[in-house]
């Protein structure tokens, strides 16, 4: 008699890695970042918080965790369990992009424009564009050089960020809005 092997059964997080890696194509195009919100609103739409892989998230709480790293394209998919009042000042991801998803709670997100012309180097004056929420299933992303900063309003939440790129491995930025001054952050 042949044993009958089973598979694991693929959950939503698998399935939607799997949709990420189908559309991932060369990692070049510009639609990239918005097919992958799409990609994670699905996810959402499809996710209990008594799935195993959610629950695990939910339960332990970390306020940062790697869901997923892809080792042929690069891109990581990240999980943060915000207490509310978490927040961080206002940065970029260098030639990167991002996306940010809201599971529970609410998250806001300020976008930022530069109102300087960048000439002096070290110096800086942010004026805020957009406030972007996240509620629960919100998802938005936030192309390359975009400057934000998030604060978490009503938690513990759930935000799901997606990498286009490892960052410990890309020069990016800081911004101190009261100083008016850019604090590189550089590769490591």
């Amino acid at each position: 008699m042949m044993a009958v092997q089973e598979r694991k059964a693929e959950n939503s997080l698998d399935r939607y890695i799997a949709e990420v890696r189908a559309v991932w194509g060369d990692g070049k195009d510009s639609q990239l970042p918005f097919k992958v919100a799409a990609a994670m609103e699905k996810l959402f739409a499809s996710t209990s918080p008594e799935d195993p892989w959610m629950a695990e998230i939910i339960r332990d709480g970390k306020p940062s965790r790697e869901l997923y790293r892809d080792a042929e394209h690069g891109f990581i998919q990240m999980g943060h369990v915000h207490k509310q009042g978490h927040g961080n000042t206002p940065h970029d991801h260098g030639p990167c992009w991002v996306v940010y998803g809201g599971y529970s709670g609410v998250t806001e997100i300020t976008k930022y424009k530069r109102t300087d012309d960048g000439s002096q180097p070290g110096k800086c004056s942010l004026e805020k564009e957009r406030l972007d929420t996240l509620t629960p299933g919100t998802v938005v992303p936030y192309l390359r050089g975009d400057i934000h900063s998030t604060n978490a309003v009503q938690g513990p939440g759930v935000v799901f960020r997606f990498l286009s790129y490892d960052l410990d491995k890309i020069d990016r930025s800081r911004y101190n809005q009261e100083k008016g001054t850019v604090i590189p952050v550089p590769a490591r």
